[in-house]
């Protein structure tokens, strides 16, 4: 069984760009599924090397399916055995959207497409729900969040990498102790980039792991995705004695609702905004107020 990362090294078809510590974590969380009969979504593929090589890494797929804006990439051809089918278009168009999802549920979601922020995060909220349970959605050259050319910046709130930041606050969502649903706390980017995430499906985010410019998104049925119950066992209690009784307990948030830095009208971002724009009309005002003194004294 050969790795990926030997795939890559004796590679000599269609070029495929890839960093080191991708084909290295590749190895790791793909191996499960290297010999299942699976289907996998790439965004993004550029000269269309790594549809090759997933092809032959993944030798009992039943589709592995690739995407790509470039109308140049109509001029890409595959063997037949190797079960690539590739769809020019723009993935967050509808019309391609249509094509793509008429081929139903995939095991495996890649992105490697522009990889500026508000394609990320509107590809996110497209396909999440067409991975199925037990999935992975892989997101590359989240480096790209960090820089302005992509629509992004270290500090900059509706960057992709703060997005996903705010999918880990979802994951743990029944412990924010405030009465705000999960779309809440995304509104941000629902509303600057004009994203409808009514039916996403944000219950089945099981877990996001985050490596060098990559992350990994585990989807689960939602019930798989609880604290669950409290698991007391074992007979002796020297240190805190009354412990036996939390057996079978399930997990109560503590009220949030009074405190400022949970349970808020605006988002930080929001708040930052108008302070931003508080700060300016008090310049304002204080230049005018400059000016009047200056004006009475030359009287």
């Amino acid at each position: 069984m050969k790795s990926l990362k030997d795939l890559y090294k004796n590679h000599s078809g269609k070029v495929s760009d890839k960093w080191t510590i991708y084909l290295e974590q590749y190895d790791e969380k793909l191996k499960k599924y290297q010999d299942l009969p699976i289907k996998l979504l790439e965004i993004g593929v550029l000269n269309g090397g790594s549809l090759e090589i997933f092809s032959k890494y993944f030798s009992n797929a039943k589709l592995i399916l690739g995407c790509d804006i470039d109308p140049k990439c109509k001029n890409l051809k595959y063997n037949k055995d190797e079960n690539i089918i590739l769809i020019n278009g723009d993935v967050n168009d509808s019309k391609t959207k249509e094509t793509i999802v008429e081929h139903s549920k995939f095991d495996i979601i890649l992105d490697d497409g522009s990889h500026n922020s508000d394609d990320v995060v509107k590809t996110f909220c497209n396909y999440f729900n067409y991975l199925k349970d037990g999935g992975l959605y892989i997101i590359e050259d989240l480096h790209c969040s960090y820089w302005r050319e992509h629509k992004g910046g270290i500090f900059f709130p509706i960057s992709s990498i703060n997005f996903l930041k705010k999918l880990i606050d979802i994951v743990n969502h029944e412990h924010w102790g405030i009465k705000k649903n999960k779309e809440w706390l995304l509104k941000g980017f629902l509303e600057n980039y004009k994203i409808n995430i009514e039916k996403l499906d944000l219950e089945s985010i099981n877990s996001i792991e985050f490596i060098n410019s990559l992350c990994f998104i585990k989807k689960e049925a939602s019930k798989d995705n609880k604290l669950g119950k409290r698991i007391v066992v074992g007979q002796e209690a020297i240190v805190v004695s009354d412990r036996k009784k939390l057996h079978n307990l399930i997990s109560k948030s503590l009220n949030q609702e009074v405190n400022p830095w949970s349970n808020s009208e605006l988002l930080p971002e929001q708040e930052l905004v108008l302070s931003q724009k508080k700060l300016k009309q008090f310049e304002e005002k204080i230049h005018s107020l400059e000016k009047e003194i200056e004006d009475l004294k030359n009287k």
